[in-house]
């Protein structure tokens, strides 16, 4: 499958990304298939379809290479750990990226300024970022990844304050634009030692069935278009009856219905056909 800017536009049409949208995405470009211009193409066609009045949010995440004492965090030129895509939306003229150690989010449009803006020192908050996104009535897009991949969840733990969940401050030095090297610091949100590992996809299959979430292929990805708001409404009265409703419980994760779940190292993809993920040919 080969694929071009205006079929992967045309596919997020067909899933429901209009003109004018608040849309967040998680995503895996292998998924796709082999697509031309590799993850600048797929930015071009999420940017074709959400238009001037849209807004693109990627996560920028850092949750990895902040593990190291000497990380120093640099908005401007610090890559997302987060794949090609979310980087390509890094690294887009206009990107805004919120300031946080592990979990900034860059955005780019007329609400980008907004969201990276919110908050204070945490990440997962109701005015920070990401619970922005739910108080703007965004969307998100998981691009061939499933719900496992869906870090706005977390918001609902730390909303409903869930007892897996710990604070802490992570300390790290940040690079101001004028190349000033200062002491910076974050709440972070740690799993408690007991934690048995989270299920997001119980919400996600949950939401499915529900006809909340949207689902359908783009390019060889299975692609799912989550409203915030109605996802919020959704799994407030599930997570007040059980607390560990975001939590594996005995079986493991939850099976999704549609598509194929494939893992693999780095990630774990959803598909229509597990023959027909990119696979970069080895150096000759």
């Amino acid at each position: 499958m080969v694929l071009t800017r205006d079929r992967l536009a045309a596919d997020l049409r067909r899933l429901g990304v209009q003109t004018g949208d608040l849309l967040m995405i998680h995503s895996s470009l292998r998924s796709l298939g082999f697509v031309v211009g590799g993850a600048a193409t797929v930015v071009d066609a999420l940017l074709d379809v959400l238009g001037p009045t849209g807004t693109l949010v990627g996560p920028s995440f850092n949750y990895e290479t902040a593990l190291d004492p000497d990380f120093v965090f640099d908005p401007l030129n610090t890559p997302s750990d987060m794949g090609a895509i979310a980087d390509e939306i890094r690294r887009r003229a206009g990107n805004q990226r919120s300031r946080h150690l592990t979990h900034s989010l860059s955005a780019i449009g007329p609400q980008a300024e907004t969201i990276v803006a919110a908050g204070g020192p945490t990440a997962w908050a109701a005015d920070d970022p990401l619970g922005t996104v739910f108080k703007l009535n965004g969307q998100f897009l998981l691009l061939g990844v499933t719900y496992q991949a869906f870090t706005a969840c977390h918001v609902l733990e730390v909303a409903f304050r869930l007892h897996h969940r710990k604070l802490d401050t992570l300390r790290r030095r940040l690079r101001e634009p004028t190349g000033r090297l200062v002491a910076f610091e974050n709440t972070v949100y740690l799993r408690d030692v007991n934690y048995p590992g989270y299920d997001f996809n119980r919400l996600g299959q949950d939401m499915e069935d529900a006809d909340i979430t949207a689902v359908a292929p783009v390019g060889n990805a299975i692609a799912r278009l989550v409203p915030a708001r109605p996802m919020y409404e959704f799994a407030t009265p599930r997570i007040k009856r059980d607390p560990d409703y975001l939590l594996e419980q005995g079986a493991g994760v939850t099976s999704l219905t549609r598509g194929t779940t494939l893992e693999l190292p780095g990630g774990i993809l959803s598909v229509v056909d597990p023959g027909a993920i990119f696979r970069p040919r080895p150096p000759t």
